[in-house]
């Protein structure tokens, strides 16, 4: 587990990084969340906010792609989408993931198991 201060840092640059893809600047986007993976490789959000940029990223260099991407984006619900791999664990695995609970604007919830507690 990182200490408070490496915490408070990955805030910091989350808070850095929300405020970039408000402005669109993909490119601030994704160096600050390699930043934050460098600290916490297994941070989820950054990691979804990498993997925002460079899909935006890859859309400003090939707009061919985008037009064909919003053609068919009318025939494709969001059911269909492709979901990322749902975690098995939290914490070195001392939470065991039961099952997928739902969703905000920015974090997953979940029921958990904490295995050192029992509970």
């Amino acid at each position: 587990m990182a200490s408070d201060r490496v915490q408070k840092r990955i805030e910091r640059l989350l808070d850095q990084i929300e405020e970039a893809a408000d402005n669109r600047e993909w490119d601030q986007v994704t160096e600050l969340a390699k930043d934050i993976l460098a600290f916490a490789p297994d941070n989820t959000d950054a990691r979804s906010f990498l993997e925002a940029a460079e899909r935006r990223l890859s859309g400003q260099r090939d707009s061919s792609d985008e037009a064909r991407v919003s053609a068919s984006s009318s025939s494709v619900s969001a059911v269909d989408s492709p979901r990322h791999a749902e975690p098995t664990s939290f914490a070195n695995g001392r939470y065991q993931v039961r099952r997928f609970l739902g969703e905000g604007g920015k974090k997953k919830v979940y029921l958990a198991q904490d295995t050192t507690l029992d509970r």
